[in-house]
């Protein structure tokens, strides 16, 4: 190598394509600075179609805070409306009313810009509540709305997102109003994760939907049912009963999800898993089901369901069980008889125990109680 090619400035060379897209790779604030370091790389950012801000530490001053949400008004401002593909916005500060105005006008000036990606996750302010106009972009297919207690002022006005697919909504209290919008205004919804959230409505009804996630939602109501859930194909849910409410026996979920071939249940108080076992006789058989995660056992009763699972997924091959500080046992012979027909084959089980001092245990019951109710495991993980 001679002195010409070490001269090569090849970052220099590059096309403007592959540096606009380099630099969508980086948070908008980091783009900016990057685009310094060349003249010919000064206005490049503006070409990006990817807004990421992240002002997540301003938690250390007022005049720090200012600096940012001037560096986000004076970013929109000269970019103007071109089209966006991605907009992120994140923040863990209390602002007052002015910012308040401002971040809301930086999420209208956005949406105005079509984007396909909207992610606004608001950890700190309370008191912050998104504009209607979030709720009404034509572009989004994908949306992450978190914030630190409710997402809105009020209840929305009307919800229009015929593109979106894809739905996060977090710490937010969500009623069968609510819920309801959001089904109906987003006709092609495909997956819808709620984590976090206080679940203040009664069902879910929609027969689009390909996967939902509750993670630690806590029933607010005296039911829960998911209906006409043909198309849900994975579910992942994260429940418990609120510590003030009066639960009914209107649990309706396994007579729900005909043809789910995922599906984990994680139920984080003992009368979730009470009402689960009322359920049994709505389950439904599930053909396709080939993964099933269930939790936190610790009773005998919780066996049943169990039992419940083997006996209506013929094609089950992963079986994942959680325990909690103990686990009954009735030994073989009551789980032969309770299960005449026992399943055929699991391909792998895996056994996790949350209690450290009893794992072994809590092992040993728990092989002893499945080499009663399936006739052949390949594979025992413990963890």
């Amino acid at each position: 190598m001679d002195g010409r090619d070490l001269a090569i400035d090849r970052i220099s060379d590059m096309p403007n394509p592959l540096l606009t897209q380099i630099l969508s790779l980086l948070t908008t604030e980091e783009a900016v600075r990057t685009c310094i370091l060349s003249k010919r790389w000064t206005d490049l950012w503006t070409s990006t179609d990817t807004l990421d801000f992240d002002f997540g530490s301003c938690t250390f001053g007022f005049e720090r805070r200012n600096r940012s949400l001037r560096f986000i008004q004076g970013v929109l401002n000269r970019r103007g409306f071109s089209p966006l593909d991605k907009f992120k916005l994140r923040w863990q500060s209390h602002l007052n009313r002015s910012d308040r105005g401002i971040v809301e006008e930086c999420i209208s000036h956005a949406v105005a810009c079509m984007p396909r990606l909207i992610y606004i996750h608001n950890n700190r302010d309370p008191i912050f509540k998104l504009p209607d106009s979030i709720l009404n972009c034509g572009s989004v297919k994908e949306m992450s709305l978190l914030a630190k207690y409710s997402l809105f002022e009020s209840q929305p006005k009307s919800i229009n997102l015929p593109s979106l697919k894809k739905l996060e909504i977090g710490h937010t209290s969500i009623d069968d109003d609510l819920i309801e919008m959001f089904l109906l205004g987003c006709p092609v919804l495909e997956e819808l994760a709620l984590t976090c959230c206080p679940l203040m409505f009664e069902e879910i009804n929609s027969n689009v939907l390909k996967k939902l996630t509750i993670e630690r939602g806590c029933l607010e109501t005296t039911s829960f049912t998911l209906k006409n859930a043909s198309s849900l194909v994975t579910a992942d849910l994260d429940i418990s009963i609120s510590y003030y409410t009066y639960y009914e026996d209107e649990l309706n979920l396994l007579g729900g999800l005909p043809n789910v071939t995922s599906l984990r249940l994680n139920a984080t108080s003992r009368d979730v898993l009470r009402l689960l076992n009322k359920d049994i006789p709505n389950c439904l058989i599930l053909n396709n089901l080939k993964s099933l995660e269930l939790g936190v056992l610790e009773t005998r009763y919780d066996w049943d369901l169990v039992v419940c699972f083997l006996q209506h997924s013929p094609n089950l091959k992963k079986l994942v069980l959680n325990f909690g500080h103990r686990v009954t046992s009735l030994g073989k012979k009551h789980y032969r008889e309770k299960n005449s027909f026992p399943h055929e084959f699991l391909e792998i089980m895996e056994i996790r125990v949350l209690e450290t001092r009893v794992k072994k245990e809590i092992e040993e019951t728990v092989v002893e109680i499945m080499g009663a109710l399936v006739k052949t495991i390949g594979k025992i993980v413990t963890l």
